[in-house]
């Protein structure tokens, strides 16, 4: 063999030298040297029709650079082949679960909408909250006793006091796209529609593979789902800002003596869902902000059953 014999590449290793009999290199028939490489290929050599063990440097640079693109294609036109024929027959349930997240992410957006219009002193209040790390803090100057003995310490320190952690910040956040999420999601996947067993399955990647389209195909159904799981997490989490323990901590760091925009929060449980409402007197001509928000309990159910959080408590 000379190095200069193209080749296809069949399967790469790595051999432990400690596992040889004894403990030697391997040989190489292409640069007939006795003792060579423990890194190699298993390929095909074409002129010679038949299989050789060669090392991972012992062909020539242009040949060797040819077999590995080779290589290279061949993994990754399997790869789009295996993906396909598991993932196509999942496209019709995921565009099923895709619609039926419409009227949840549109229920959700419609708290945020109500709640940013109708009170927006205290949505804006919140959303500090949730740009400073989530954390219902507040904090006072205090005498720092120590300074009457040293001088050179500060006279005031800062103390802070702790209510507790956010839940559900997307309800104060800037925005709230969860529909405009999931309409995209559908966008993607719709082209990939129909593959409802494997044969149509089969049939679809065969067509992908020879409109070169694979690869968009993959990154496209790939993408979904892991954005689909992500939405549908923080679609749950967005629910739990009506839970019972948070409002009880979002309630008293809102009517704290530190508190420089206090307001007021009920939460009341009816037979058909959770009511918040919130209230604060603003400005010199105290007009009054009031924001009532409601969670249904069909909402509420489905944020329990995909929860990312503690229950919500009825």
């Amino acid at each position: 063999m000379n190095k200069n014999e193209p080749f296809e590449i069949i399967h790469t290793f790595a051999v432990d030298r400690k596992k040889r009999p004894e403990g030697d290199y391997i040989p190489c028939p292409m640069c007939q040297r006795r003792e060579k490489f423990l890194e190699g290929s298993f390929v095909f050599i074409f002129n010679r029709q038949c299989i050789a063990v060669i090392g991972h440097d012992c062909a020539s640079a242009e040949v060797k650079h040819a077999a590995f693109s080779k290589k290279k294609q061949d993994d990754e036109r399997r790869h789009q082949e295996d993906f396909l024929m598991a993932r196509l027959t999942h496209v019709p349930s995921m565009l099923r679960e895709l619609e039926a997240l419409k009227p949840i992410a549109t229920e959700i957006e419609g708290i945020f909408h109500d709640f940013r219009k109708d009170a927006p002193t205290i949505h804006r209040a919140l959303r500090q909250v949730r740009k400073a790390g989530g954390e219902y803090v507040l904090t006072e100057m205090v005498d720092n006793e120590a300074a009457e003995f040293d001088p050179r310490l500060p006279k005031k320190l800062a103390r802070n006091s702790y209510f507790g952690s956010m839940r559900g910040d997307t309800l104060v956040g800037a925005s709230c796209k969860f529909l405009t999420e999931v309409r995209r999601y559908e966008q993607w996947l719709l082209s990939f529609d129909g593959c409802d067993d494997e044969e149509k399955a089969m049939e679809a990647t065969i067509g992908l593979l020879q409109r070169k389209e694979a690869a968009k195909a993959v990154r496209y159904i790939g993408e979904a789902a892991r954005r689909m799981d992500k939405l549908r997490r923080a679609m749950s989490a967005a629910c739990f800002f009506f839970a019972d323990t948070h409002i009880e901590d979002m309630k008293e760091w809102a009517r704290d003596r530190l508190q420089p925009h206090p307001f007021t929060v009920d939460r009341h449980v009816r037979n058909d869902g959770i009511s918040l409402a919130f209230s604060r007197v603003t400005g010199k001509d105290e007009e009054r902000e009031y924001a009532r928000l409601f969670l249904s309990n069909a909402l509420a159910e489905w944020a329990d059953a995909n929860r990312v959080a503690p229950k919500l408590e009825n």
